[in-house]
């Protein structure tokens, strides 16, 4: 990657660049730190055990189109 990073456009139109120091800092981030963001964020609320016990594992591959 160059020092100018990766450009990406936004749903709404609006750009922004990614450049290596995002990516350092996101493997940086501790599991600690990722679940209290989440837990700030009333979108992105993690899962509760009883919730993820209802998955089901899916293999894509096997899966038939539509």
């Amino acid at each position: 990657m160059s020092d100018k990073g990766k450009i990406y456009q936004k749903t709404d139109g609006s750009t922004i660049t990614i450049t290596e120091d995002h990516y350092k800092k996101a493997r940086e981030i501790t599991e600690e730190e990722v679940h209290e963001a989440a837990l700030s964020d009333p979108d992105a609320q993690p899962l509760t055990e009883e919730e993820l016990k209802q998955f089901k594992p899916v293999n894509p591959h096997l899966r038939k189109s539509k």
